[in-house]
């Protein structure tokens, strides 16, 4: 089920987030259209976690990993700006309406962050003076505006449950038209879930309708919401999962009566467990093509031809009818037109145009609007209201009646090759729309290719980012670049070797702390991949701190591009040139990751353990490409240059 927020749910999310003020703002995602990461740093676990917001719907508190885009969109780009690095002073609900507001304190002032979960919702950020600076979507209503440089207005206020009184909530009850819990859900503004939770605890039968429902039960339901609110005024929360079959369905900030044939399973907090609603996206519409939507066009204009040629039918077989009904009651008509035109002679008319009307077969006389309607009979005796003009003869009458007719089917014939014309052109179209499908190619699913697979890379045991260069140009500018303050760099003891960054954090961003074998797996990875793979079984490498390397030559001294002076200590490794070959899986994306053996060891169970040896790279290449199912480049471009042998193989058929 998708999960949607009411005012009480945003109540005790509002209670629970108290323990985030303080916290500081890190980084901010917008991971899709309408979904927004908020990384926050928690003060008092040490730990990063995130505020998860999916506009409209619902906001929970969340560690769980998600695919951000490379590039920050405008309004992330905008939060980041006036949000990062502030801190959460206060977070509020706006008078039990579904609205949160985040407070972020910075040294110019005090941000507002405004979360709307009703009608579309929306996500607007508002300077220290209530102006708002960008919504995520501009809306324009009635009553208030919301688009950048405006003052941010709140909606009209809503009745409030908590302050309503037995006299109110019973005229509310008695005004209403409809079944008790829809009376209950609006009129009261309790939504759908609590409205249907109050009536199981009162006992009431929620579809009874409300002129059914007596003074008694009116008392039950009020005594029951007011016990029901005492929970909220409190804050007696004790959140739980709901399940069925085993399946959650649902997370309540405790249990609910209305709930049958499930059980409960106690969680701690409310909002970490609406989590497991990130995992339910909104159903996307399937995008039509532009012949797609040129036939539901022209199907539509279909319709409204044949409405109209239908129409047309009974235009003319009604004219038709006129003049034959005319023509039937010809003397009858003549007499009646006869003394209208003797009594328009007349200076007085008033008592003569009086007899007229009282004459059976005229239905309603008045020169003054120019109208005679006439009470015809047909071959059964059947009365049929005809109007005629009186200034016109029966024959005149009778004629244009079938001229009229006559028109009419001209533009039946038009309409009707019109519709033909139509039926031509959806057939055209249809034909086309056939040609178009056939010849939709499936496009594989577009590889996200992350940053450091520029570099060589690997990902240590640990869970270490290690990238180093492939060339002389990316030896320059993975230091230059990427080298930072709690990094480590790392080389080989020998001419023709990669520069090795160490990166003190994760593929999160998470700060993962170097440890002594993520040291060693960096040394055996620079190893590896220098021109001793082609020479040795082994070699030395070591590591050193970011301060340590310098493009500064001494005076008279010249350092190449690609190449570094390193100062000062230097902590030596003896590797063993071995590296294993593995299909790993990163934001659930396949990648081959070549490595040190314990670090691919720690992500995949399906790898090749490579030493130095005489098979050519590209053999070598082909055969792990067969195995691993995959693209035979891809491998290549992970394989230290020059010979190999396997030595062990692991999951893999390399036959």
């Amino acid at each position: 089920m998708q999960r949607k927020l009411s005012s009480f749910d945003i109540y005790v999310i509002v209670s629970e987030l108290q323990n985030v003020i303080g916290n500081s703002i890190d980084k901010i995602y917008q991971i899709t259209r309408n979904e927004l990461l908020i990384r926050i740093r928690n003060i008092q676990t040490k730990q990063k976690e995130a505020i998860y917001i999916r506009n409209g719907e619902f906001l929970c508190i969340t560690k769980k990993d998600f695919q951000t885009p490379e590039k920050p969109s405008i309004f992330a780009m905008t939060l980041r700006k006036y949000l990062s690095n502030g801190r959460i002073s206060e977070i509020s609900q706006h008078e039990f309406d579904r609205i949160i507001k985040i407070n972020i304190s910075k040294k110019d002032g005090n941000y507002t962050l405004i979360i709307e979960f009703f009608s579309d919702g929306n996500i607007i950020l508002v300077n220290p003076e209530g102006k708002i600076i960008l919504p995520l979507i501009k809306q324009r209503w009635a009553h208030r505006s919301i688009r950048g440089k405006e003052k941010y207005e709140p909606p009209p206020a809503q009745i409030n449950p908590f302050e309503i009184k037995k006299e109110i909530f019973s005229k509310l009850i008695k005004e209403s038209d409809s079944d008790i819990v829809r009376t209950l859900a609006v009129n009261i503004n309790l939504s759908g879930p609590i409205a249907e939770e109050i009536c199981a605890r009162a006992d009431v039968d929620k579809t009874i309708k409300i002129q059914n429902i007596d003074e008694k039960t009116i008392t039950k339901l009020y005594d029951n919401l007011i016990s029901f609110l005492e929970i909220f005024n409190k804050n007696i929360f004790s959140p739980v999962l709901v399940k069925k079959n085993s399946k959650i369905i649902n997370v309540l900030p405790f249990q609910f009566k209305s709930y049958t044939d499930v059980s409960f399973e106690r969680t701690d907090c409310f909002t970490r467990s609406l989590e497991i609603f990130t995992e339910i996206k909104k159903e996307e519409k399937k995008k039509e093509s532009k012949t797609s939507k040129f036939i539901g066009k022209l199907n539509r204009q279909l319709l409204q031809q044949k409405d109209a040629i239908e129409e047309l039918t009974k235009k003319i077989e009604i004219k038709k009818f006129e003049g034959n009904l005319i023509y039937l009651n010809y003397k009858d008509c003549e007499q009646v037109l006869n003394e209208i035109k003797n009594i328009l002679e007349l200076k007085e008319k008033t008592e003569e145009i009086k007899k007229i009307n009282e004459k059976e077969i005229v239905k309603k006389f008045d020169p003054t609007k120019n109208l005679l309607i006439l009470n015809l009979k047909d071959t059964n005796d059947k009365n049929f209201e005809i109007n005629l003009n009186f200034r016109k003869s029966v024959s005149d009458n009778a004629e244009k009646a079938y001229n009229d007719s006559k028109k009419l089917r001209n533009k039946l014939i038009g309409a009707e090759k019109s519709l033909k014309k139509t039926l031509e052109q959806i057939k055209q179209f249809k034909e086309k729309e056939q040609k178009e499908k056939e010849q939709i190619v499936l496009k594989p699913k577009k590889e996200k290719h992350f940053w450091f697979e520029r570099f060589r890379w690997f990902i240590s045991s640990d869970g270490n980012i290690i990238v180093g260069g492939k060339d002389i140009k990316t030896n320059e500018l993975v230091v230059k670049k990427y080298l930072k303050e709690n990094d480590r760099y790392a080389h080989a003891d020998i001419q023709g070797a990669p520069s090795i960054i160490i990166k003190g954090n994760g593929l999160n961003d998470e700060k993962i702390e170097i440890s002594e074998k993520t040291m060693n797996e960096a040394c055996i990875f620079a190893a590896s991949f220098s021109k001793a793979w082609k020479q040795f079984a082994e070699a030395q490498a070591y590591w050193v701190l970011p301060e340590q390397v310098s493009k500064t030559p001494q005076s008279g001294e010249f350092v190449p591009k690609g190449a570094f002076i390193i100062r000062g200590k230097r902590n030596y490794y003896n590797c063993k040139l071995e590296l294993a070959i593995g299909k790993i899986i990163i934001d659930d994306e396949n990648k081959i990751m070549c490595g040190p053996v314990g670090a691919v060891k720690s992500l995949s169970d399906k790898y090749v353990i490579i030493q130095p040896g005489d098979i050519k790279k590209i053999n070598i290449a082909h055969k792990l490409a067969k195995a691993f199912d995959e693209p035979v480049d891809k491998i290549d471009r992970v394989i230290p240059p020059g010979g190999a042998t396997i030595v062990e193989s692991v999951g893999l058929d390399l036959r």
